[in-house]
């Protein structure tokens, strides 16, 4: 009885580890369902400082098996950038419970740190990687650049949390041949 209560304990904990350079679908789905609940839907009263900044998604495109530790990079990276566009105190106080906003904060770091394998990696095709992370560096920019503009006013935010959730959803969407881990 007492081995198999040690083997059972056993499994549980190698079931609860992280899995490291896999990203855990479940928590961008909790980030992405954060997103939507801290705020709601965009706000009537914001629509006429939308901005039309498209997302790169050539950054995530790939034909052959090559790109796929490109494309992998490319998840990683943009949720970084995401995490560093939102690691601010100025987000506005219209969003719902701050908790949210922290857990969302503390998944996306969690992501990152348990994927930062991943840009460690040597893939073939680091040309090709350097391209797309470029294409994601200046689309970041571009809404850091809105932020700042309109002095981190609660429509830039909106806008900004609006992009985000279709980013989120797109990569869920893409799911990239099961890349994502079903656990957490």
């Amino acid at each position: 009885c007492a081995l198999w209560v040690t083997a059972l304990l056993l499994v549980s904990r190698v079931w609860a580890m992280p899995t490291n350079c896999r990203f855990r679908r479940g928590l961008v789905e909790i980030c992405h369902s954060l997103l939507i609940s801290m705020g709601g839907r965009f706000p009537l009263r914001c629509i006429d400082d939308h901005v039309l900044v498209p997302f790169p998604k050539t950054a995530f495109e790939y034909n052959t098996r090559q790109q796929a530790g490109a494309i992998k990079q490319s998840i990683y990276v943009t949720l970084k950038h995401i995490y560093s566009v939102f690691d601010n105190d100025e987000v506005p106080e219209q969003w719902s419970v701050q908790e949210k906003f922290e857990d969302f904060q503390n998944i996306l770091y969690r992501q990152t740190e348990e994927n930062e394998c991943v840009v460690n990696k040597q893939f073939e095709s680091l040309d090709d990687f350097l391209k797309r992370e470029t294409a994601l560096r200046v689309y970041f920019e571009k809404l850091r650049t809105i932020l700042k503009e309109k002095d981190f006013q609660y429509c830039a935010w909106e806008f900004v949390r609006d992009e985000v959730q279709h980013i989120l959803l797109f990569i869920l969407k893409t799911d990239f041949d099961g890349w994502f881990s079903r656990r957490g």
